[in-house]
Parts: structure tokens; C-alpha cells; sequence
């Protein structure tokens, strides 16, 4: 299933926030900035199903791996993490 995508700059998204929330009912919004992708505005609702989807199947990979406990220590938010956060930036 491919969801519809609408590209804005940021300078664009900024203008008109307001729209580019309800929009991301409908479909999801991919914020530019310099030309590059950075962002995206998706609706909770997705986010929701995003998030249950990523646990579950975080789970199956901890109970393919035989032994969670290696992995006690490791969360899931850890994954989603970037660089940028790490360093502090």
C-alpha cells in the first residue's frame, strides 16, 4: 500500500501550518529544507500504527534471537535515534 506524498519546503509548511496539519489526514507531508527531505507530518493515527507495528515486530527479533536478555538493556527508542541526537546538536 503506497500513501500519497506532498513535498513543501519548510519556508512553505511554515506559511501554512494549519493546512499542512489537516492535510496529513489525507496524506502524509515530506518538509524540505535546502531541497533535501528532513521531515514528516503524518497524522497520530499512523504514528499510533507505526509504533505498535515497530514493537511487535521488535519483539519477534528478541524471541528469534533466543535469548532477549543479551538485549535487556536496548530499547526500542534507542534504534530511532539519530547522530545529531547523540551529539547533542
Amino acid at each position: 500500500m503506497r500513501t500519497k506524498q506532498e513535498f513543501l519546503s519548510l519556508a512553505e509548511a511554515k506559511a501554512k501550518f494549519s493546512k499542512v496539519v489537516d492535510d496529513s489526514l489525507n496524506f502524509d507531508i515530506i518538509v524540505t529544507k535546502n531541497g533535501k527531505p528532513t521531515s514528516v507530518v503524518i497524522s497520530f493515527d499512523k504514528y499510533k500504527k507505526i509504533m505498535e507495528f515497530m514493537e511487535r515486530v521488535w519483539d519477534l527479533y528478541l524471541l528469534d534471537l533466543g535469548d532477549p536478555s543479551l538485549f535487556k538493556d536496548l530499547k526500542l527508542e534507542e534504534i530511532f535515534e539519530s547522530e545529531t541526537d547523540e551529539e547533542g546538536e
